[in-house]
Protein backbone atom coordinates (compact mmCIF):
# COMPACT_ATOMS: atom_id res chain seq x y z
CA UNK A 1 0.00 0.00 0.00
CA UNK A 2 2.79 2.42 0.94
CA UNK A 3 4.64 1.63 -2.30
CA UNK A 4 1.55 2.55 -4.32
CA UNK A 5 1.21 5.88 -2.51
CA UNK A 6 4.88 6.64 -3.09
CA UNK A 7 4.51 5.69 -6.75
CA UNK A 8 1.56 8.06 -7.18
CA UNK A 9 3.50 10.87 -5.48
CA UNK A 10 6.53 10.31 -7.71
CA UNK A 11 4.35 10.31 -10.84
CA UNK A 12 2.58 13.50 -9.71
CA UNK A 13 5.93 15.13 -8.95
CA UNK A 14 7.29 14.17 -12.37
CA UNK A 15 4.15 15.46 -14.09
CA UNK A 16 4.42 18.75 -12.21
CA UNK A 17 8.09 19.12 -13.16
CA UNK A 18 7.33 18.26 -16.78
CA UNK A 19 4.53 20.83 -16.79
CA UNK A 20 6.76 23.50 -15.29
CA UNK A 21 9.39 22.89 -18.00
CA UNK A 22 6.89 22.86 -20.85
CA UNK A 23 4.72 25.86 -19.96
CA UNK A 24 6.17 29.33 -20.36
CA UNK A 25 6.41 30.40 -16.71
CA UNK A 26 9.46 32.60 -16.99
CA UNK A 27 13.04 32.53 -18.12
CA UNK A 28 14.44 30.22 -15.45
CA UNK A 29 12.98 26.84 -16.33
CA UNK A 30 11.81 27.41 -19.90
CA UNK A 31 13.85 24.96 -21.94
CA UNK A 32 11.39 24.70 -24.81
CA UNK A 33 13.24 27.22 -26.97
CA UNK A 34 16.54 25.38 -26.58
CA UNK A 35 14.94 22.08 -27.57
CA UNK A 36 13.08 23.67 -30.50
CA UNK A 37 16.24 25.37 -31.78
CA UNK A 38 18.27 22.18 -31.52
CA UNK A 39 15.65 20.06 -33.29
CA UNK A 40 15.26 22.69 -36.01
CA UNK A 41 18.86 22.02 -37.08
CA UNK A 42 17.65 18.69 -38.45
CA UNK A 43 14.76 20.18 -40.42
CA UNK A 44 16.65 19.96 -43.71
CA UNK A 45 17.87 16.40 -43.14
CA UNK A 46 15.09 14.07 -42.01
CA UNK A 47 17.31 10.99 -42.25
CA UNK A 48 19.70 12.33 -39.60
CA UNK A 49 16.76 13.22 -37.38
CA UNK A 50 15.39 9.69 -37.70
CA UNK A 51 18.77 8.11 -37.03
CA UNK A 52 19.46 10.25 -33.96
CA UNK A 53 16.00 10.40 -32.36
CA UNK A 54 13.85 7.57 -33.75
CA UNK A 55 16.17 4.59 -34.21
CA UNK A 56 17.31 4.74 -30.54
CA UNK A 57 13.69 4.08 -29.55
CA UNK A 58 13.93 0.63 -31.16
CA UNK A 59 17.29 -0.09 -29.53
CA UNK A 60 16.17 1.10 -26.10
CA UNK A 61 12.93 -0.89 -26.18
CA UNK A 62 14.83 -4.02 -27.12
CA UNK A 63 17.62 -3.58 -24.56
CA UNK A 64 15.19 -2.42 -21.84
CA UNK A 65 13.13 -5.57 -22.32
CA UNK A 66 16.16 -7.85 -22.16
CA UNK A 67 18.10 -6.10 -19.40
CA UNK A 68 16.51 -3.71 -16.94
CA UNK A 69 18.73 -1.13 -15.31
CA UNK A 70 20.46 -2.31 -12.15
CA UNK A 71 22.25 -0.47 -9.34
CA UNK A 72 25.74 -1.03 -10.71
CA UNK A 73 24.81 0.33 -14.13
CA UNK A 74 23.09 3.34 -12.57
CA UNK A 75 26.13 4.08 -10.39
CA UNK A 76 28.41 4.04 -13.44
CA UNK A 77 25.97 6.11 -15.47
CA UNK A 78 25.74 8.76 -12.75
CA UNK A 79 29.53 9.06 -12.64
CA UNK A 80 29.78 9.30 -16.43
CA UNK A 81 26.98 11.87 -16.59
CA UNK A 82 28.68 14.02 -13.96
CA UNK A 83 31.87 13.99 -16.00
CA UNK A 84 30.00 14.77 -19.21
CA UNK A 85 28.14 17.69 -17.63
CA UNK A 86 31.40 19.26 -16.50
CA UNK A 87 32.92 18.64 -19.94
CA UNK A 88 29.95 20.26 -21.69
CA UNK A 89 30.18 23.30 -19.42
CA UNK A 90 33.88 23.55 -20.32
CA UNK A 91 32.96 23.40 -24.02
CA UNK A 92 30.39 26.14 -23.42
CA UNK A 93 32.96 28.39 -21.81
CA UNK A 94 35.29 27.85 -24.78
CA UNK A 95 32.49 28.56 -27.26
CA UNK A 96 31.55 31.74 -25.38
CA UNK A 97 35.14 32.96 -25.48
CA UNK A 98 35.46 32.56 -29.27
CA UNK A 99 35.36 35.93 -30.96
CA UNK A 100 32.91 35.90 -33.88
CA UNK A 101 33.55 39.48 -35.00
CA UNK A 102 34.67 39.92 -38.57
CA UNK A 103 33.72 36.33 -39.38
CA UNK A 104 31.43 35.13 -42.14
CA UNK A 105 27.78 34.21 -41.59
CA UNK A 106 28.38 30.46 -41.86
CA UNK A 107 30.92 30.65 -39.04
CA UNK A 108 28.54 32.61 -36.81
CA UNK A 109 25.72 30.17 -37.56
CA UNK A 110 27.93 27.15 -36.78
CA UNK A 111 29.07 28.76 -33.55
CA UNK A 112 25.47 29.43 -32.50
CA UNK A 113 24.33 25.92 -33.47
CA UNK A 114 27.22 24.32 -31.59
CA UNK A 115 26.40 26.39 -28.51
CA UNK A 116 22.72 25.37 -28.69
CA UNK A 117 23.60 21.70 -29.24
CA UNK A 118 25.94 21.76 -26.25
CA UNK A 119 23.25 23.30 -24.04
CA UNK A 120 20.83 20.64 -25.32
CA UNK A 121 23.33 17.95 -24.32
CA UNK A 122 23.55 19.45 -20.83
CA UNK A 123 19.75 19.31 -20.57
CA UNK A 124 19.73 15.65 -21.63
CA UNK A 125 22.46 14.88 -19.08
CA UNK A 126 20.56 16.59 -16.28
CA UNK A 127 17.26 14.88 -17.15
CA UNK A 128 19.06 11.55 -17.42
CA UNK A 129 20.76 12.20 -14.09
CA UNK A 130 17.42 12.98 -12.41
CA UNK A 131 15.80 9.85 -13.83
CA UNK A 132 18.82 7.77 -12.81
CA UNK A 133 18.68 9.11 -9.26
CA UNK A 134 14.95 8.37 -9.09
CA UNK A 135 15.52 4.83 -10.38
CA UNK A 136 18.40 4.35 -7.97
CA UNK A 137 16.42 5.55 -4.96
CA UNK A 138 13.30 3.57 -5.87
CA UNK A 139 15.37 0.43 -6.29
CA UNK A 140 14.95 -2.47 -8.65
CA UNK A 141 11.95 -4.67 -8.19
CA UNK A 142 9.64 -1.84 -7.18
CA UNK A 143 7.35 -2.72 -10.04
CA UNK A 144 8.29 -4.77 -13.11
CA UNK A 145 6.51 -2.47 -15.55
CA UNK A 146 8.01 0.68 -14.00
CA UNK A 147 11.47 -0.91 -14.01
CA UNK A 148 11.13 -1.65 -17.73
CA UNK A 149 9.78 1.82 -18.56
CA UNK A 150 12.54 3.52 -16.55
CA UNK A 151 15.13 1.31 -18.26
CA UNK A 152 13.72 2.16 -21.69
CA UNK A 153 13.82 5.89 -20.96
CA UNK A 154 17.34 5.74 -19.55
CA UNK A 155 18.62 3.69 -22.48
CA UNK A 156 16.89 6.00 -25.00
CA UNK A 157 18.29 9.19 -23.49
CA UNK A 158 21.74 7.61 -23.27
CA UNK A 159 21.66 6.68 -26.96
CA UNK A 160 20.46 10.19 -27.91
CA UNK A 161 23.17 11.70 -25.70
CA UNK A 162 25.91 9.67 -27.36
CA UNK A 163 24.66 10.33 -30.89
CA UNK A 164 24.42 14.07 -30.20
CA UNK A 165 28.03 14.06 -29.04
CA UNK A 166 28.89 13.13 -32.63
CA UNK A 167 26.82 16.11 -33.81
CA UNK A 168 28.79 18.44 -31.54
CA UNK A 169 32.11 16.95 -32.66
CA UNK A 170 31.17 17.52 -36.30
CA UNK A 171 30.07 21.10 -35.58
CA UNK A 172 33.31 21.88 -33.74
CA UNK A 173 35.26 20.49 -36.67
CA UNK A 174 33.22 22.72 -39.03
CA UNK A 175 33.87 25.76 -36.82
CA UNK A 176 37.60 25.23 -37.17
CA UNK A 177 37.20 24.72 -40.90
CA UNK A 178 35.40 28.09 -41.30
CA UNK A 179 37.35 30.11 -38.74
CA UNK A 180 39.32 32.14 -41.29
Amino acid sequence: MMNNILLVLVVLGLLFMLLSFSVKLGNFVDIRDIIKKHLSFFRSNKLQFISIYTVPIIFSLYIGTIHTINKELLDNLIIILSILISMFFAVLSILCSIDSKNKNDIYKQLLNETYTSTVFEIIICIVLLLISFAALFMGKGFNKIIDTIASDIIYYLTFVLILNIFVIIKRIEAIFQYRN
